[in-house]
């Protein structure tokens, strides 16, 4: 830990390049690229436009464009997590704005037009046709919100209401329209299941993409597999992403033998697709008539693979963050995550790959950056888990001699989520500072296989919490951390986890808990409608199991809290309410626990606006510094605990 070239000086005080103006005020977040003719789109989210979306295109006569202004936020709160957001076909686009609810027609450079708008209806996931565009319907007009799949024709003047293709189902995604328009495939599921644990495949004949002749659910009947990411190879032939033998694997079928016709065209243990979070996700495209190409999971990190009459050949293509794009000439193009850079946009041809666009405009020496390195390790019940590891990593600094550097656990949310191995700023906020980081993929995280996800099955806020410890304690023991100076952070689900965690652990010596679950039953009874059952699984139905959520609720047991806990909670979060936030705060102030809140009046489930994500960033340094007893380097605000008085 000691160099003759570097100045020794106490862990987390070092000075750093990653400002927060640095990690969130230059820093793009890039989503759903796609391709059209000689042209290539993308989404950017930008924290100096208040976190609104804007649609860019790429070409190589005209370079890069912004195609819409910060007018509009493209997104959609389907699902309330969206995506799916536009579609572009030959130069028209339609996308949903986040801020009207409307889908909005931009033909051909035209000024954009309302298509159509209904404040209480919202559109996500499109297919796009010369005249029509296939949208999923979310029905906010009464209390029983309903979601269909419909049609719009695109000379609609908004006075007739979207055509329903199919409804009946509790949610849908992916319609997937055949290339002649004669069939469409799309995937539906019902309480209580997520995407993840149970849905089917379903295939309609067409009429004029206005009227279904018949319709059938041709996979999924059983309830016993998650089927994702439908799409056509031609007119008859369609592949579909199945975990039916426990990884989400490519199935090929056909229309004339639709039930009976699912193939497994590559079987591998290894996942090609993402739990249905968001709309929108592409983990696989046709090639030619015997060649697919494929961005799968292998031990949880992001490859490329190409398939081929059922040989499987990986392609050098970085860490894709969704499946390459085919382009023109044999080229490629995707959104690629690196692990010691940011995001970029990249063209690649056979010999040359060119950066259309990074992330972050701001170059960071590499030798200030800490790369992930994967772990397998041990858990208390004979079983093992999956983590990366970043050490602590400066240019200019190392810790003191014989000084161990402080550890930061990160509990990812969902908790049916994954963390990745890519470059990621926030974690560098940390690492360059002297913290050592472990971003762990408890059991029950997705990219390592269905009975690795279903472990957490009624065991939430036991297993994860469980692998959190466990990780801590394979660190100490590889001396790579100071047992006395580890904090757990997490957000949403992962907030839970970490109340949980300081509630079961003495390990900890604090924590950060962002917009977190704190009552279990609040949860079940307030949530929005896509995850209203998701603890059925996680936990047991409701009321049913009542007690199980009063017993497992983090705020039953906060008086068995002794470690001080910051929390942050944006007002507007419809998906875990302020007042479970306000409910924790209470408890820490009776109960004498060091504590700091603050609440942001204009934020909603996850922070968005570049100012919020600063304050948070440095509070939240500001808090563990005086926890651990270190001075952190250059703040501009300092953290108000109350109930202070051991600190």
């Amino acid at each position: 830990m000691i160099s003759d070239s570097k100045k020794e000086q106490p862990c987390g005080s070092w000075p750093s390049p990653f400002t927060p103006q640095i990690v969130t005020g230059k820093n793009i977040q890039f989503s759903e690229l796609s391709v059209d003719g000689n042209d290539i789109y993308w989404l950017e989210r930008r924290p100096e436009a208040q976190g609104k979306t804007i649609l860019v295109r790429w070409n190589k006569a005209e370079g890069l464009s912004d195609i819409t202004s910060s007018e509009y936020d493209i997104g959609n709160r389907v699902h309330e997590y969206g995506g799916g957001a536009y579609q572009v076909r030959n130069r028209t686009i339609v996308f949903s704005d986040r801020t009207s609810n409307a889908i909005w027609l931009l033909d051909k450079n035209q000024k954009p037009r309302v298509l159509f708008q209904d404040s209480y209806l919202r559109f996500a996931d499109f297919c796009l046709t010369d005249h029509f565009v296939i949208a999923i319907q979310e029905d906010h007009h009464t209390k029983e919100i309903k979601n269909s799949l419909v049609t719009i024709p695109l000379d609609s003047t908004n006075t007739s209401k979207p055509i329903i293709l199919i409804d009946g189902a509790d949610f849908y995604s992916a319609p997937r329209l055949s290339p002649n328009g004669s069939h469409l495939l799309w995937i539906q599921w019902s309480h209580p299941f997520m995407p993840w644990e149970s849905t089917q495949l379903g295939l309609a004949k067409l009429e004029n993409i206005t009227k279904v002749i018949s319709k059938e659910i041709i996979a999924g009947q059983n309830q016993q597999e998650s089927l994702i990411e439908p799409g056509w190879l031609n007119n008859q032939q369609f592949l579909v992403c199945s975990d039916r033998n426990n990884w989400w694997n490519l199935y090929q079928g056909n229309t004339d033998n639709p039930s009976n016709s699912l193939q497994a065209i590559a079987p591998m243990q290894a996942e090609i697709g993402l739990p249905q979070w968001i709309f929108g996700q592409r983990s696989w495209y046709k090639l030619s008539s015997d060649t697919i190409i494929a961005r799968r999971l292998l031990n949880g990190i992001s490859e490329t693979i190409l398939i081929t009459n059922k040989n499987i050949k990986s392609v050098d293509m970085g860490q894709p963050e969704n499946c390459p794009v085919p382009f023109h000439d044999g080229q490629w193009v995707w959104i690629n995550t690196p692990q010691d850079q940011p995001a970029q946009i990249v063209l690649q041809n056979r010999s040359h790959r060119q950066i259309l666009k990074s992330a972050n405009r701001v170059k960071i020496a590499k030798d200030f950056i800490s790369v992930a390195e994967p772990i397998k390790f041990p858990t208390q019940d004979g079983q093992s888990a999956h983590a990366f590891f970043y050490a602590p990593k400066h240019k200019d600094y190392c810790p003191c001699r014989d000084e161990l550097p402080p550890l930061l656990v990160m509990a990812h949310g969902g908790p049916t989520g994954q963390s990745f191995p890519s470059f990621n700023s926030k974690i560098q906020w940390w690492t360059s500072r002297g913290f050592a980081v472990v971003d762990v993929n408890y059991r029950g995280s997705t990219g390592f296989g269905r009975p690795y996800r279903e472990v957490l099955n009624k065991q939430w806020g036991i297993i994860d919490v469980q692998d959190c410890i466990d990780v801590c304690h394979y660190l100490i023991y590889q001396k790579h951390v100071d047992p006395k100076r580890i904090v757990i952070r997490g957000s949403s689900a992962g907030g839970f986890t970490v109340l949980t965690a300081l509630i079961r652990s003495g390990i900890f010596a604090g924590g950060a808990c962002l917009y977190g679950v704190g009552d279990l039953t609040a949860l079940a009874q307030e949530t929005h409608k896509f995850e209203s059952h998701y603890l059925d699984g996680l936990i047991g139905p409701y009321p049913q199991e009542k007690q199980t959520y009063y017993d497992h609720s983090p705020l039953t047991h906060l008086n068995q809290l002794r470690h001080p806990l910051i929390v942050f909670q944006g007002l507007k979060d419809v998906v875990v309410s302020p007042a479970q936030a306000e409910c924790i705060v209470e408890k820490l102030k009776t109960n004498q626990i060091p504590y700091a809140y603050y609440c942001f009046p204009d934020e909603g489930h996850g922070f968005r606006q570049e100012n919020t994500i600063n304050r948070v960033m440095e509070l939240e340094l500001a808090f563990y510094g005086k926890i651990l007893g270190f001075k952190p380097y250059g703040l501009s605000e300092d953290v108000l605990i109350h109930n202070d008085n051991t600190l």
